[in-house]
């Protein structure tokens, strides 16, 4: 498996994480909006993430491979926001 490629267990999991930051923060309502008009150009902004993080990926040990690919996936973008609305339910 390459780094840019991930588990249904590990997409489920970052997607929720992702989505409690967004309602910890109090950001739902931005956030959608932001993934709603960012959906159809998604998956250029991930190749354009891998390409700028790539040269520090080796400096900071980030993670951004997992999370260039799971924005590569154009569905992820629609679960994030199913996820951010089902938390911003439970939270009412």
């Amino acid at each position: 498996m390459s780094e840019f490629e991930l588990s249904k267990d590990d997409e489920a999991k970052m997607i929720d994480d992702v989505a409690r930051m967004i309602v910890n923060k109090g950001f739902e309502t931005p956030a959608i909006i932001l993934l709603e008009v960012s959906r159809p150009i998604s998956f250029i902004a991930s190749q354009l993430a891998v390409v700028a993080l790539g040269p520090l990926l080796w400096l900071f040990n980030l993670e951004g491979p997992k999370y260039a690919a799971l924005f590569m996936n154009r569905g992820n973008v629609g679960r994030i926001i199913e996820r951010i609305e089902a938390l911003t339910k439970v939270s009412d």
